[in-house]
């Protein structure tokens, strides 16, 4: 498993300055990891995060003082791209409830333009596919959070579906037990498993921790566990492919 992480605020090769500054917003990490570089031809990104709980400030006081200091260095456009792998509670209603908050107080100092999750971008079905390239295609489950929302896991089950893999949902009780168990009752002697998470942290460590277990318990069976996206080169650029479908669309 690789170590909790958080990015922190960098300079990333990508778009004019002028209109394509971005304010990565993700969720709460404990500690601290250096943000991968990408390029885009003959263009700049300026990059820099906030998180949206557990954060010094709230997260629209955050996007306030980020946006101050790039208007006064001349930019006119802030564009947030929320670091969520699912189209839940907080990409459909907390951040775009803070992003009208930071709109209401900034005013016409920047422009904000909230843009899509990561989650739904289209090279996330290859990022994906590249981590089980040394897998069985029998045998491969996703561990993805789960949303509570109505039809909140439907892009994950059709991601999973397009992939031939089996999916669980940490929010569902027993789920990765029961799909597990399923997986080796269709013949599986080799189990891969998947956490569909940005980073490593108490989830992820709990699937690790279950993962044991079932090995244990099922010793004929052998289980790999991949680790989590992490802060690869291939996640900055899922990124940067989502500024690049925010600002098309």
């Amino acid at each position: 498993m690789v170590p909790d992480n958080r990015f922190t605020p960098k300079t990333v090769l990508g778009a004019n300055r002028q209109q394509a500054t971005v304010l990565a917003v993700a969720p709460a990490f404990r500690s601290t990891v250096t943000a991968t570089t990408t390029r885009l031809p003959q263009d700049r990104f300026i990059v820099g995060t906030a998180v949206l709980d557990c954060g010094l400030l709230p997260l629209h006081q955050q996007i306030c003082e980020f946006g101050r200091r790039l208007s006064s260095a001349g930019i006119d456009r802030l564009h947030l791209v929320p670091l969520f792998l699912l189209k839940g509670k907080h990409v459909m209603q907390d951040l775009p409830d803070e992003v009208d908050l930071a709109r209401h107080e900034l005013g016409d100092v920047i422009e904000l333009e909230l843009g899509h999750h990561i989650g739904g971008a289209p090279g996330m079905h290859e990022l994906i596919q590249n981590r089980f390239f040394h897998s069985p295609k029998s045998g491969r489950l996703i561990v993805a959070h789960g949303s509570r929302r109505v039809r909140g896991n439907r892009a994950v089950d059709n991601l999973a579906k397009s992939l031939g893999t089996a999916v669980a949902y940490w929010t569902t009780e027993s789920d990765i037990q029961n799909q597990t168990i399923h997986l080796m009752q269709q013949g599986c002697s080799t189990l891969t498993i998947f956490p569909y998470f940005l980073f490593a942290g108490g989830i992820t460590d709990a699937v690790a921790h279950l993962t044991e277990e079932l090995a244990e318990r099922f010793p004929r069976t052998n289980f790999r566990l991949l680790p989590p996206l992490g802060a690869t080169f291939d996640v900055a650029n899922i990124v940067v492919q989502t500024l690049g479908h925010s600002t098309s669309s």
